[in-house]
């Protein structure tokens, strides 16, 4: 009984521990309220691309790593093999919390990691860094705990990237509307598409730009290989150029359909901005454009197309163009949005130090509390009064 005893106070005394650290001692911040994009100057990410050097990339790829425990089937030489097969000119290896060196004396070689062991998967690709962060919360996250996640990673010279952010609501618009130091957003992942999410944040003046990946785990089977992308605008494949193209949202996302050929994939000719209009060319006329704003909301569409101009209104505060084809392939194109001439500043989440002391003051005496119940529970207890009288009846009849 004694041991069961202790095995169940050990099993609750870890469950206080996580409770206690996740809601308790993570910081607390101060979220600003949602200030869409404004000002006199509009923004526009492509105003100095080359269409020659678009380069095909996949940033989110899963080899067998862990010894097997988690899920990844396939050598790295196996995932940069089977891009390289498909032209891709960048080509990360992303295993969880594992930077993976396989490659590393390549031209074209990005160092990536998958961070997150979280119930919900709520996770985010780090792109360019040396180190591994493994602080994490496991259950479902508040918004300070997300918030207190991505400060811990935010490095500088690496990119940050909100993975599959609609998969089991790992961010919701709620939060993307308020936590900051981040850079992308995946929003085009063969198990979800998470353009809403993506435009709660462009509507909240974030200047959030788009990532597509395979997020291939098994890539001797092929399932996912090549069905998204991300392709960016650079001199060279360095990591250095291709960190540079997605912080500056010089890059663009694609849901490669199943009857597309990898090496003639529909590509961005030029976004001009003259004024207060927008002027986009493709390279191949689309079945159906369109042009979405703030909110979400669809400005404008077009049919049968390689061309589209419209005039962005201030009320838009950004325009972001889609082009979809019959083969099932669609390009996502990065927003232009209004700013300030000098360029958007997001206002930066700061920590409420009040806040956080009192909570963090609720934990200390939430853990004295749990100690003590915890020496009560295995201390000895006294007889019970019927114990009692029962010990004295024996004792008088051993002693008759």
């Amino acid at each position: 009984m004694k041991q069961l005893r202790i095995a169940l106070l050990v099993l609750l005394s870890c469950i206080a521990g996580l409770l206690t650290h996740q809601f308790l001692f993570c910081p607390r911040y101060q979220f600003n309220p949602p200030r869409p994009f404004a000002g006199s100057h509009i923004n526009n990410p492509y105003d100095s691309m080359d269409v020659r050097k678009w380069v095909k990339c996949n940033f989110h790829a899963h080899a067998h790593s862990w010894g097997g425990i988690t899920n990844g089937h396939g050598s790295a030489d196996h995932v940069h093999r089977a891009y390289e097969n498909l032209h891709y000119g960048v080509h990360c290896v992303s295993n969880y919390h594992n930077i993976d060196t396989s490659n590393a004396k390549e031209v074209n070689y990005l160092s990536a990691y998958e961070h997150g062991y979280n119930m919900l998967k709520t996770h985010q690709l780090v792109l360019g860094s040396k180190t591994v962060k493994w602080l994490d919360y496991l259950l479902p996250q508040t918004v300070h705990n997300k918030q207190h996640l991505l400060k811990t990673l935010r490095e500088t010279g690496t990119v940050t990237i909100l993975n599959h952010p609609a998969l089991r609501n790992g961010y919701t618009s709620e939060d993307l509307a308020q936590i900051v130091d981040y850079d992308c957003v995946e929003v085009l992942n063969p198990s979800v598409t998470s353009t809403a999410e993506w435009d709660a944040a462009l509507s909240a003046g974030r200047t959030a730009f788009i990532v597509g990946d395979d997020d291939i785990h098994d890539v001797i089977s092929k399932r996912r290989l090549g069905t998204r992308c991300t392709f960016v605008n650079v001199n060279s494949s360095s990591s250095t150029e291709v960190l540079h193209a997605l912080k500056t949202g010089k890059s663009y996302g694609v849901i490669v359909g199943a009857r597309q050929h990898y090496d003639s994939i529909p590509y961005l000719r030029s976004l001009t901005v003259r004024g207060d209009s927008i002027h986009v060319v493709m390279s191949t006329p689309a079945q159906m454009a369109s042009i979405t704003g703030q909110g979400g909301k669809l400005l404008v569409d077009f049919r049968n197309t390689a061309r589209l101009s419209y005039r962005i209104k201030p009320t838009d505060h950004y325009a972001r163009a889609t082009f979809q084809y019959d083969n099932g392939t669609t390009v996502f194109l990065n927003p232009v949005y209004y700013s300030a001439p000098g360029g958007h500043v997001v206002p930066p989440v700061t920590e409420n130090f009040i806040e956080t002391i009192f909570f963090r003051i609720l934990g200390v005496c939430s853990m004295l509390l749990w100690l003590w119940f915890g020496r009560w529970w295995m201390s000895p207890k006294p007889p019970t009064r019927g114990g009692q009288v029962k010990r004295r009846r024996e004792d008088y009849v051993l002693q008759e």
